[in-house]
């Protein structure tokens, strides 16, 4: 077998100050799993990766060579009203409550986490 079983076969990664801490977040967010974790031998996290839904997300400490990061992304939801509550609740930053624009079959809003990062989290309601 060429990669895991139940991974993707595209993964975002980020690279980050204080990993675990967003991958705490991001668990408490989104009922995702933390899956393997590697640390350096000063501890700071080398590689971990974290189950949301059917996805998995690969993170790690950011280092002088590797410098932190910040990425935009998307994810659905089954409810994204409650699912931006949490966020907000957790301590991540509201950018835009979740609305359903016209011609938008989604209703979407979008927060920053704890190392910036741009979360859109949408449900589509329908076309």
């Amino acid at each position: 077998m060429y990669k895991p079983e139940n991974y993707n076969s595209l993964s975002s990664y980020l690279i980050v100050d204080n990993a675990q801490q967003l991958a705490d977040m991001l668990v408490t967010i989104f009922n995702g799993k933390e899956l393997r974790k590697y640390n350096r031998p000063n501890g700071s996290v080398m590689h971990m990766e974290v189950q949301l839904d059917d996805s998995i997300l690969m993170l790690s400490d950011a280092t002088a060579d590797y410098p932190a990061q910040k990425a935009m992304l998307h994810m659905y939801v089954p409810d994204v009203m409650a699912t931006y509550n949490k966020a907000i609740e957790t301590g991540c930053t509201a950018i835009e409550e979740p609305v359903n624009k016209p011609s938008d079959p989604d209703k979407r809003g979008a927060f920053l986490d704890s190392a910036g990062n741009y979360w859109a989290v949408s449900t589509q309601m329908g076309n």
